[in-house]
């Protein structure tokens, strides 16, 4: 799974945590609802599950970036999640503040997030599946 903060915002630490967390429950939520679909998501979840939940953080620098990475992973059936905040302490009701991906195999996540660089160092690896 991978999460990518706008950086933009200028968010704090524990702001981009909590939004990173909401991030990973609603992927984890679409994943989980998706079953036995098509595209494999239930094996996904579970094997995901199984690695210990890996997640990498990495940072885009605008709403422009962010949609036009959601349009691409929608694109190519990878789960996209946007994070929308309450407005309660540092950005506006309705701000989209991250999006998360997967969990899908490493291949359709990186070729969606390589280019992007980190926003925390994270020695966790994408979901490895075995083909």
């Amino acid at each position: 799974m991978v999460l990518v903060v706008r950086s933009d915002l200028g968010l704090k630490k524990g702001k981009i945590a909590s939004q990173c967390a909401h991030a990973a429950v609603l992927c984890c939520m679409r994943a989980a609802s998706a079953g036995g679909d098509a595209a494999g998501r239930g094996k996904m979840l579970d094997a995901w599950l199984r690695q210990g939940q890996p997640k990498i953080v990495l940072r885009v620098d605008s709403l422009q970036e962010l949609h036009l990475l959601t349009e691409r992973a929608e694109s190519s059936g990878v789960i996209a999640e946007i994070v929308r905040d309450a407005g309660r302490t540092q950005v506006a009701s309705g701000t989209e503040t991250v999006l998360g991906l997967g969990p899908d195999r490493t291949e359709a996540i990186d070729s969606l997030v390589g280019h992007l660089n980190s926003k925390v160092t994270d020695s966790c690896t994408l979901l490895q599946l075995e083909q």
